[in-house]
């Protein structure tokens, strides 16, 4: 919009040399400085997960064939005296079930762990401020993902029945197993 004030202005002024300049020369700072500007975001990438560390709060919406509930959530993120092993806390409901988990660094920078203290280990990866990690569980496919902003985060998990599995297509296309959704919790949580 402001690159169209300014083009709009740069136009009105062909009339007048010196105002012609004077548009051209604002036209020209205001471009490099946006130049500039997006360059700063792009050099100020967030460290994972260091940039991130905090509680957030809101509210888990779920949502299956038998309708839409919502209950509190709460997502904990916090260092540890381990600078490989970091809490990673969920409470969920009115009465805070929690579930104490630990999320570790591996040797690999976008590859984690998320350790939930009972033999389970759940690998999960992370790219553009992203956690994702698909598993299996009791029948269950889940797939979950964790945006981190600034002062946010989204959560969602999917989970499809694993005997609900349809397949299609042929060998000569290709042969496509079809995981229907039953489920789906997806919460946008705040940082306290």
């Amino acid at each position: 919009m402001k690159q169209l004030l300014l083009l709009l202005l740069l136009i009105s002024s062909v009339g007048c040399k010196e105002a012609q300049e004077s548009s051209t020369t604002v036209y020209n700072d205001n471009v490099e400085s946006q130049l500039t500007a997006n360059k700063n975001i792009l050099s100020t990438d967030k460290i994972f997960p260091q940039d991130f560390l905090g509680a957030y709060k809101g509210k888990l919406n779920i949502t299956t064939s038998r309708g839409k509930e919502s209950i509190p959530m709460e997502f904990h993120l916090l260092e540890t005296t381990d600078s490989l092993n970091y809490q990673y806390k969920i409470f969920y409901g009115e009465e805070r079930s929690e579930r104490a988990y630990n999320l570790k660094k591996t040797h690999n920078p976008n590859l984690y762990l998320v350790d939930e203290n009972n033999g389970i280990v759940l690998e999960t990866a992370y790219a553009d401020q992203t956690l994702f990690s698909t598993y299996e569980v009791m029948g269950n496919l889940l797939n979950c993902t964790e945006v981190f902003h600034d002062d946010y985060m989204e959560f969602m998990i999917t989970m499809a029945r694993v005997q609900d599995t349809s397949m299609t297509g042929n060998e000569e296309s290709a042969i496509v197993k079809n995981y229907p959704l039953s489920v789906m919790q997806k919460a946008v949580l705040y940082k306290e």
